[in-house]
């Protein structure tokens, strides 16, 4: 009983030092430990009280990263790991997004990236289906975030 309770212990333990401590060590020996503890227990007191252990030690490991996630930028030793700067949004992307359904010219070949002139603009445009010529009237069709989706039109 002595053996798998500080199984139990030195794996939780290290387990735990190892989501503040880079490495990846601990966490194998914490790993090793939790499973000694189970497979000894397996052995000691049978097929029973080996599930059961094995059912504790899975639901503390849930309980903990639960209760882990929810708290680890607030612990005062942890604050330093956990990035609290704003990362704001393109200021371009509504303005892309104004772009749906105007026409303009590919400057280049599109296969399917390239450049095209839309709206006396040069931007970075993609081809929504087959490669499009150099020179071609274009439309765009769609923005996802940064990128310009385009299609040729019938008079090209």
């Amino acid at each position: 009983m002595t053996t798998i309770l500080l199984l139990s212990v030195i794996g939780i333990l290290a387990v735990i030092a190892e989501l503040v401590l880079p490495g990846g060590i601990l966490g194998v020996v914490g790993a090793i430990c939790l499973l000694g503890a189970v497979i000894t227990t397996f052995i000691t007191y049978g097929a029973t009280a080996g599930t059961i252990a094995l059912a504790g030690v899975v639901a503390i490991g849930l309980v903990s990263l639960r209760i882990w996630m929810r708290f680890f930028h607030r612990l005062p030793f942890t604050k330093q790991l956990v990035l609290n700067e704003t990362v704001g949004i393109d200021a371009q992307v509504p303005a892309r997004a104004a772009l749906v359904g105007r026409t303009g010219i590919s400057l280049t070949e599109l296969m399917p990236s390239g450049h095209a002139e839309i709206g006396g603009e040069k931007l970075d445009v993609m081809a929504e289906g087959a490669a499009i010529r150099r020179g071609a009237t274009i439309i765009v069709v769609e923005t996802r975030g940064p990128s310009v989706m385009v299609r040729e039109t019938k008079e090209s």
